[in-house]
């Protein structure tokens, strides 16, 4: 995502210019908030004429200054997410261009869209940003930074090569600005100014700032290279002079004379000289003045005041809609040709990434993923509203098939006080028509534990023991259900007829353990052990890293393990902190080539800051993405509190370990609730 800072021009350019440069991949153009004087067509017209590259049509129109209201806002930035995420898997890059941040909350509008995406950042600045370090500052604090990919710092296009008592600029842009907020950026490029490439038209100007009468006949104003705005200093710039036009007010002239005219004098970049806030009569006087001295110098005269030509000259844009294929051609050229190599091979690079999720990103990745995969889940408790109207949900979205156990007459009856249509996805089962086919099966896997089968009818009436049964027979692909068992029921169950995935289960010793989605507002994290294992020992604890990593792994997510602790690194003994030492030696030995520290406490682990006092040399480089807590109080504790006190959703407990997945709901679980862990449950089936 190319991001304007501050009121940058010739953004166009610089995005036609990144988009050449990647047309060999498939690529698409997307301008997600239209501000109110933006012409998309502009762009869309290059890119589909010369390039044969695709816009995305914004629904997204006519940004305005005025302060946007909130809810407004979210809208819009959703409305954008929704644009980009339908695009996303269709093209190898989608090339977004930020809108300025001259308008009213625009910043706001680019972070609040790059939360929600997993965009690589670069900043563009055109030279005429007084406040870069602010403004990139501003985009760090919402937590941008790890994505940056660096700076382009563009004096090529800027609307005219002008220099003033702020700012000068100079071929050899200055770099003190960027260090100096320390972008950690893979490059910094500097596009100079080129008068050769970059023809303005400097008869447009004159008739803008209303250019009356020329003092001299005898002119050329095509060589015009630049303006520069009178001050003290002029001769501190003279070096850098050619064929430059000096702006400054009639009443000026006429206090600063002698210090003009030996400037005059003693300067050859000087092309001509305008005079503001001059009329007919005032321009006789200078003509009196300049007669008394040898040096011939053009002279042009405008009633427009000092303030407006500066303002009229520096918003002059350079329009490269006008230019023919070929000049545009030159122009992207010189500009790929200054942003050097080791940008184009971070563009150009295909290696394959680890997915980073936002909150949004990652609950549309679930309905996507589990869309593709089309399970058929198990819902045992089949007669509970919430549960028919997550299944209806889903189903009508068509991401999987659904069997509902229950009393046919009360589903519906129930669908239909809720207002609820089930689907044709939607499955009912009664399993009081087929207890007998099931309890011989249930008799045959728990006859070593001696049971009768007296007790055996008795346990298959249970929905959860039933469907249990079905999923051991692969008739589903998943069970969901806890609102009416409890925890402790649904794990025992799923213990006794699915299993342990035994697959390794000899070499590592697997133990069922839980886990948690946390969505924080900007990053998705996992918790675990927080429902299941009391006090596990080092070997269990390694155990539960392991599931967590494996979890991560299937959901697309890179492992970075924090074993937590009391204690960070050697800084405390006890049997805690060395069960907690011991298991991170295990599970490094497996996984050597993830970013694992334990033990460690969690504020270092999830704040790089405290992670590089605390612990300098830690494998970790980062923050964590996966909490491995040393037991159920500390890990049920925290993740409770985290919840609570910042007001975000969860998604679990999720079971880990199973043969078939099997997930629990607590008691007070939402819809959405439901709806997630169903998601999860479906993608856990892909093992």
């Amino acid at each position: 995502m190319l991001i304007p800072l501050g009121k940058s021009v010739g953004l166009t350019t610089i995005s036609l210019s990144l988009i050449k440069l990647l047309h060999q991949k498939n690529v698409i153009f997307f301008k997600p908030f239209l501000e109110k004087l933006y012409n998309i067509g502009d762009t869309s017209y290059i890119l589909k004429r010369y390039y044969s590259i695709s816009c995305i049509e914004s629904i997204i129109d006519n940004i305005h200054i005025h302060p946007m209201k909130e809810k407004f806002v979210q809208k819009i930035v959703q409305d954008a997410v929704d644009l980009y995420y339908l695009y996303r898997n269709k093209y190898d890059i989608i090339f977004i261009e930020g809108v300025k941040s001259n308008q009213y909350n625009i910043h706001d509008l680019n972070i609040k869209f790059l939360q929600h995406i997993d965009a690589e950042i670069i900043f563009y600045d055109s030279g005429i940003n007084f406040f870069l370090k602010d403004n990139f500052n501003y985009h760090k604090i919402y937590g941008i930074k790890n994505n940056i990919l660096g700076v382009i710092k563009n004096f090529c296009n800027v609307s005219i090569n002008f220099y003033n008592d702020l700012l000068f600029f100079r071929s050899h842009a200055d770099c003190n600005d960027y260090r100096s907020i320390n972008i950690p950026s893979a490059f910094t490029a500097y596009i100079p100014w080129n008068r050769e490439i970059i023809n303005f038209s400097i008869y447009k100007i004159f008739k803008l700032i209303k250019i009356k009468q020329f003092i001299k006949n005898k002119y050329q104003i095509n060589l015009i290279d630049s303006f520069i705005c009178y001050n003290h200093f002029l001769l501190h710039y003279s070096n850098n002079m050619h064929n430059t036009v000096l702006l400054i007010p009639f009443y000026v002239f006429l206090q600063q004379y002698d210090q003009l005219i030996y400037i005059i004098l003693n300067t050859n970049g000087i092309h001509s000289i305008i005079l503001t806030n001059c009329n007919q009569y005032d321009i006789e006087k200078i003509f009196i003045l300049m007669q008394q001295i040898k040096y011939s110098i053009i002279f042009f005269y405008t009633e427009c005041s000092f303030n407006s030509v500066v303002s009229t000259i520096h918003s002059f844009k350079i329009k490269i809609l006008h230019k023919n294929a070929r000049d545009i051609d030159v122009l992207l050229d010189y500009i790929i040709y200054h942003i050097n190599r080791r940008l184009r091979s971070i563009l150009y690079a295909n290696t394959k990434k680890s997915i980073y999720f936002s909150p949004v990103m990652f609950q549309k990745y679930l309905i996507d993923t589990a869309k593709n995969l089309q399970r058929h889940i198990l819902l045992p408790e089949g007669t509970e509203k919430r549960i028919i109207h997550a299944a209806s949900i889903l189903s009508n979205l068509n991401v999987a098939r659904f069997t509902l156990l229950g009393d046919k007459n009360i589903i519906y009856y129930t669908a239909k006080q809720q207002g609820i249509n089930l689907s044709n996805n939607i499955d009912i089962i009664d399993p009081k028509n087929l207890y007998k086919k099931y309890v011989e099966k249930f008799f045959i896997l728990r006859a070593h534990k001696g049971i009768t089968w007296q007790f055996a009818e008795e346990c298959v009436q249970d929905n959860m023991v039933f469907g249990s049964l079905l999923l051991r027979d692969k008739s589903v692909d998943g069970i969901v259900c806890g609102v009416n068992y409890t925890t402790s029921h649904v794990i025992r169950t799923a213990l006794q007829l699915i299993g342990m995935n035994n697959i390794c289960n000899q070499k590592y010793n697997l133990l069922l353990s839980s886990a948690f989605f946390m969505l924080l507002p900007k990053t998705l994290l996992i918790y675990s052990d927080c429902a299941v294992n009391i006090n596990p020992n080092a070997q269990q604890l390694f155990n539960i890293a392991y599931n967590a990593v494996n979890l991560a792994i299937l959901f697309g997510i890179e492992p970075k393990i924090a074993m937590l602790s009391y204690s960070t690194g050697n800084s405390g003994t006890g049997h805690t902190v060395d069960k907690v030492r011991e298991a991170t030696i295990l599970l490094k030995k497996i996984f050597p080539h993830f970013s694992i520290e334990g033990p460690i406490q969690y504020d270092a682990a999830i704040n790089s800051n405290i992670l590089s006092i605390k612990l300098p040399n830690s494998s970790l480089h980062d923050t964590a993405n996966i909490f491995i807590f040393p037991d159920l109080n500390s890990g049920n504790i925290t993740y409770k509190a985290v919840q609570q006190s910042l007001n975000i959703s969860s998604i679990g407990p999720i079971l880990q370990g199973l043969m078939q997945p099997v997930n629990d709901l607590s008691r007070g679980a939402t819809i959405s609730d439901i709806l997630y862990t169903i998601l999860v449950t479906i993608i856990q089936s892909k093992i």
